[in-house]
C-alpha cells in the first residue's frame, strides 16, 4: 500500500467516523430526521437544476472555502458548516463511486452575497467558492458557512460536479443543494442570520426549488427540491451535511 493510499484511508476514516458520530448525536436530539431525505438514495438518479447567473469558474482548489484565499483573510460570519458530497455512477442498477471527479461549490456568504460579481461588490474575491477532486470512495469534503438568504430565493448551494477524460470534460453536471424549512429557521435564529429577518423566499415560494430538473440528470416535473434536499443536523457550534450525486454517465 503506498503512503498516499494510507493516507486516504486514514483522511477517510476519520472524515467517516465524525459524520456517523455527529448523526447518532443529532438523530438521539430529534434534530435531524431519517426518512425526509429523498436524493440520500444511492439508488435515485440526482436531477439537475439552473447554474444561476453567479458561476465563476477557475475556483481555488482547497477545502475550506470560508474565507478568501487571498493571504491573512478571515472567514466571514456564519454557521460552520462541514459538507461531505459524494459521487456516484449509476448502472445496471448498481452504484460504484467515481474517483477524480472535480465538485465545485458556490453560494452567498451570511449576508446573501456572492463573491466575484460586480453588482455585489466583490470584485477579486472568492469566498465560499472552490472545488475538490473525489477520493478513491467518490468522497468530497468542504469547511463553509450556512448561506445567508437573498431576495427572491430560499437559502441554497450551488454544485457543479465534471468528469473529464485527460484535459476534456466528458460530463457536466449542474445542481443545487437544499436544506429543510424546519432546519433553516433554527440556523436563522442565530448571528449573524437573525440581523437580517423577514426573508421572502421559502423552499414552498422558491421558483427553482418547486420548478421541474433541468440539464442532465433525473427528470423531475415540480419540486425539485425535494430531491436535492441535504441530510443536515447541528450542535451549538457547527453544522454536519451531507448529499450523495447520483449520476448515469
Amino acid at each position: 500500500m503506498s503512503k498516499q493510499t494510507s493516507r486516504e484511508d486514514r483522511e477517510w476514516t476519520r472524515r467517516e467516523m465524525f459524520i456517523k458520530s455527529a448523526y447518532a448525536t443529532f438523530f438521539a436530539t430529534g434534530l435531524l430526521k431519517p426518512g425526509i431525505v429523498f436524493a440520500a438514495s444511492n439508488l435515485t438518479q440526482t436531477p439537475g437544476v439552473t447554474e444561476g447567473p453567479y458561476w465563476v469558474d477557475s475556483m481555488p482548489n482547497r477545502s475550506d472555502v470560508r474565507a478568501n484565499s487571498t493571504a491573512g483573510s478571515t472567514a466571514f460570519d456564519g454557521y460552520k458548516t462541514n459538507l461531505a458530497i459524494s459521487v456516484s455512477r449509476l448502472a445496471n442498477n448498481t452504484v460504484t463511486p467515481i474517483a477524480n471527479a472535480k465538485v465545485d461549490i458556490w453560494h452567498t456568504n451570511g449576508a446573501g452575497k456572492y463573491s466575484a460579481i460586480a453588482s455585489e461588490g466583490t470584485t477579486g474575491q472568492n469566498f465560499c467558492r472552490g472545488y475538490q477532486l473525489t477520493d478513491k470512495r467518490g468522497g468530497s469534503s468542504f469547511t463553509t458557512i450556512f448561506p445567508g438568504w437573498y431576495s427572491g430565493r430560499t437559502p441554497h448551494i450551488h454544485f457543479r460536479v465534471r468528469l473529464y477524460s485527460g484535459t476534456t470534460v466528458t460530463y457536466n453536471f449542474v445542481s443545487q443543494l437544499f436544506s429543510a424549512e424546519a432546519f433553516t429557521n433554527q440556523v436563522y435564529a442565530t448571528t449573524p442570520y437573525s440581523s437580517r429577518p423577514n426573508r421572502d423566499t421559502t423552499n414552498s415560494t422558491d421558483m427553482v426549488y418547486k420548478g421541474a430538473s433541468q440539464g442532465v440528470g433525473a427528470t423531475v416535473s415540480s419540486e425539485v427540491g425535494q430531491y436535492l434536499l441535504m441530510r443536515q443536523g447541528k450542535n451549538s457550534t457547527q453544522i454536519t451535511a451531507s448529499f450523495n450525486v447520483v449520476l448515469v454517465a
